[in-house]
């Protein structure tokens, strides 16, 4: 495949004019390399939407053999962790530390193998999964401690300062930036057997030209578990597993286009 893009060179008479850049692609380019025109991997392959259209086909028709660790899940990990975002409420270092303790519990499901995701998860998956608990907490009190950060800066916690209002909006915008930083971390620990610093680092550089469809990847988990929450808490046991599958298939895109 050749780019269709274009470029500016100059004449034999030194005039500067468009030609058809014509650069070789190879099958994993998402910009050519001369000309800096994109190919269609954005709206093809690492498309958010597209990823979750092809997830959805392949989960619906399975979504039963993962109904028992979903409930397993539900119970264990994911109501826990509502109750205590509940009742800790103005609490701030109480909510962090429940939260330290209770998230890496849900990143479990992100150390299943690929095989896993194509059969079904089971109890006994995650049982064995929380070997990677240590590196979970890790990576989430990194998290924490940016969070913490932003906090401080933009709010003055802690300081007792007060600060420009705009500063609430940039807080946000940096929380929903490093969350779609993120969002390959917890594969790349298990995966890639990095430690979460080196994880974080290599997802940075690698998201560069995806972040924007990682960023609407998890909107669209997002808005599947507050859909499934909605249906009475039962469409959680759907929305749940959908969500990890969701994104493990676009980690394995990212893969494929060999971004890490």
């Amino acid at each position: 495949m050749k780019c269709s893009g274009t470029v500016k060179e100059k004449d034999s008479t030194g005039k500067l004019v468009s030609r058809f850049c014509n650069e070789k692609l190879s099958e994993h380019d998402i910009f050519c390399q001369r000309c800096g025109t994109p190919t269609p991997a954005l709206r093809t392959d690492l498309s958010a939407w597209r990823n979750l259209l092809d997830t959805w086909r392949d989960y619906r028709s399975k979504k039963s053999r993962f109904m028992v660790t979903a409930i397993f899940m539900l119970v264990l990990v994911y109501i826990p962790i509502m109750l205590a975002v509940y009742f800790t409420q103005g609490r701030y270092w109480l909510n962090n530390g429940i939260l330290l303790l209770l998230v890496p519990l849900a990143l479990v499901p992100f150390a299943f193998s690929k095989e896993s995701y194509a059969g079904g998860f089971t109890i006994l998956q995650f049982i064995r999964g929380l070997r990677y608990y240590p590196a979970y907490f890790l990576f989430v009190l990194v998290s924490l401690l940016f969070f913490l950060l932003l906090k401080i800066i933009c709010t003055g916690f802690l300081l007792g300062l007060a600060t420009d209002p705009i500063l609430h909006l940039v807080r946000l915008i940096l929380v929903l930036y490093w969350l779609a930083v993120i969002m390959p971390v917890p594969f790349l620990i298990v995966r890639r057997g990095m430690n979460p610093l080196r994880a974080i680092r290599t997802a940075y550089k690698a998201g560069e030209e995806t972040r924007w469809q990682q960023f609407y990847l998890l909107l669209f988990a997002l808005l599947a578990n507050i859909a499934g929450l909605v249906l009475i808490v039962i469409g959680l046991l759907v929305s749940l597993p959908f969500a990890y599958y969701l994104l493990e298939r676009y980690y394995q895109r990212m893969e494929e286009y060999e971004l890490f």
